[in-house]
């Protein structure tokens, strides 16, 4: 007798339950899932540092540029400043003699009118002698007007 041949067993049906599934089950919080998360931050954290880098790199790089300017600027006029400053401090004290004499130049103009006048009326009574000495020689004085 032959013997017969038993039919083959049924394969096993796929569940669709995975390991992060089963791991859930167990302690309510996936593992896998938290993992994946804190790669994943990971990864954007290191991202964006490396484009901060960058950016820090880019502003360093136009400060160079600017302080390049400026010191190229300061050695173009340092020179002639240098050679200017003792002239204008030089200036400066003779412009400040100037103001000084011509702040007391009020002063000095009205004692020049008060001893003007003070010689006219003092030359009045030798004025009126001169024109009698002219009307002895012949001489008229001018007419005043």
């Amino acid at each position: 007798m032959a013997a017969k041949k038993s039919p083959p067993p049924n394969p096993p049906e796929e569940s669709g339950h995975g390991l992060g599934d089963v791991l859930s089950f167990i302690g309510g919080v996936n593992p896998l899932a938290v993992a994946g998360k804190a790669v994943e931050t990971m990864v954007q954290l290191t991202s964006e540092m490396v484009q901060s880098l960058s950016n820090f790199n880019d502003t360093m790089r136009e400060l160079n540029t600017a302080a390049r300017r400026v010191n190229s600027l300061l050695d173009d006029i340092e020179a002639p400043i240098r050679v200017i400053v003792p002239q204008v401090k030089n200036t400066m004290k003779k412009v400040d003699g100037v103001i000084g004499q011509v702040g007391s130049l009020p002063a000095d103009v009205a004692k020049a009118v008060s001893t003007l006048g003070d010689l006219a009326s003092r030359l009045g009574p030798l004025a009126q002698f001169a024109e009698s000495a002219g009307g002895m020689f012949g001489i008229k004085p001018p007419s005043r007007s």
